[in-house]
């Protein structure tokens, strides 16, 4: 049994990088920008890495958006009126994006807002219970494709490739 790595230290960095900006962990992506140079990494490689994630990222927007169309149907209009009486509906909405994208910063941004807008900790307290269903919902959906039948490899990684409280991020 060969005792070499599978995968090359500084290529394990530079994937570690992408999933943290891919997951919008900024914490995560400063750490591993940090472990990458470390290792060796050039700034092209590391560029390259943030590129490859945001590209993900951005398709499955452009992807999300066209299921929803679908689902939706013909898409109506919404004037400023409208969009006037919604604010408090929206910044709920934020919130629970922001969860689910796992976005500190928007997170906090619209937790405020929602606040000064008047919300509730129970609206709050519900509108954080339904973005962790959602958040948990997508996970199985994951789980369940890394655990397909065709599947050549195991869905538990091993524990010193994760981001975490041992890679010194603050992540758990």
């Amino acid at each position: 049994m060969s005792s070499e790595p599978v995968i090359d230290p500084k290529i394990k960095v530079l994937i570690a990088l992408g999933a943290s900006v891919a997951a919008g962990c900024q914490p995560c992506t400063e750490f591993q920008v940090k472990a990458a140079r470390e290792s060796g990494a050039c700034e092209q490689g590391i560029q390259f890495a943030v590129e490859a994630a945001l590209a993900v990222r951005q398709a499955a927007t452009r992807g999300i958006d066209r299921w929803s169309e679908r689902c939706q149907g013909a898409r109506p209009e919404l004037d400023a009126a409208f969009r006037a009486n919604k604010q408090l509906l929206a910044e709920l909405i934020s919130v629970a994006s922001a969860i689910c994208v796992q976005s500190v910063p928007d997170l906090v941004l619209h937790l405020a807002e929602a606040c000064r807008l008047g919300a509730t900790p129970e609206m709050l307290r519900a509108t954080v219970g339904i973005a962790r269903s959602v958040h948990n919902a997508a996970m199985e959906q994951i789980e369940a494709v890394l655990a397909g039948e065709n599947a050549n490899f195991t869905s538990t990684p091993n524990a010193d490739t994760l981001c975490g409280t041992a890679q010194g991020c603050g992540c758990r």
